[in-house]
């Protein structure tokens, strides 16, 4: 006995951007106005989001029914902890570790923004942006001040390099003062956020 449904969905690439019909003999067909890697994207999350802790392990698949050791309410609590959050210190360490690296703001911002393992609140998510704005802002700091020291080494201190050498210097202390109120609110927040803790 065939069964007949209550509604025929009816879809077209002129209303949807993907779409995968299997039916029960035959192989599935796939239509998309996509890019293949973004087509390939959306599949990988749909089956994602199809997979489950049941039916990963032997034993699960040789019963078909949860195990009751990967699948019990233990594993279940372990799977939903929450992943670690970031911290500043997290970013700080991050910027040591890249210490070697041409830009290390700019691979620690790269290692940050890759990292999807660690949660973060928009504080969090600020405090980061702190951390790496302040690196920034010392590296631009420090490139002002060896372009001034390379420039009065090989012109001196004349009239005509006077300005340009005074110009130099007044841009390395307002970086040198944004760093430095940057680092000033960063710190305000840790301390706000400790005292919070020890309350």
């Amino acid at each position: 006995m065939n069964r007949v449904p209550d509604a025929v969905a009816v879809a077209s690439l002129d209303t949807h951007r993907l779409i995968v019909a299997v039916p029960n003999d035959g192989p599935a067909e796939i239509t998309c106005n996509l890019p293949r890697p973004v087509a390939a994207s959306v599949l990988r999350q749909i089956a994602d989001g199809l997979d489950s802790p049941a039916g990963r392990c032997e034993t699960a698949l040789a019963t078909g029914r949860p195990c009751p050791v990967h699948d019990g309410p233990a594993a279940l609590l372990a799977a939903a902890e929450e992943p670690d959050a970031l911290t500043a210190g997290d970013v700080r360490d991050a910027l040591a570790f890249n210490a070697g690296e041409n830009d290390p703001a700019l691979a620690t911002l790269r290692d940050v923004l890759l990292d999807t393992t660690a949660t973060r609140t928009p504080e969090q998510a600020l405090a980061a942006a702190r951390v790496l704005f302040e690196a920034h802002a010392r590296q631009i700091a420090a490139l002002v001040e060896a372009h001034h020291r390379d420039t009065r080494t090989r012109w001196g201190l004349t009239r005509s390099t006077r300005g340009l050498l005074t110009g130099y210097e007044g841009a390395r202390k307002i970086v040198t003062a944004y760093a430095d109120g940057l680092a000033d609110e960063q710190a305000l927040a840790e301390g706000a956020a400790t005292d919070q803790a020890q309350q």
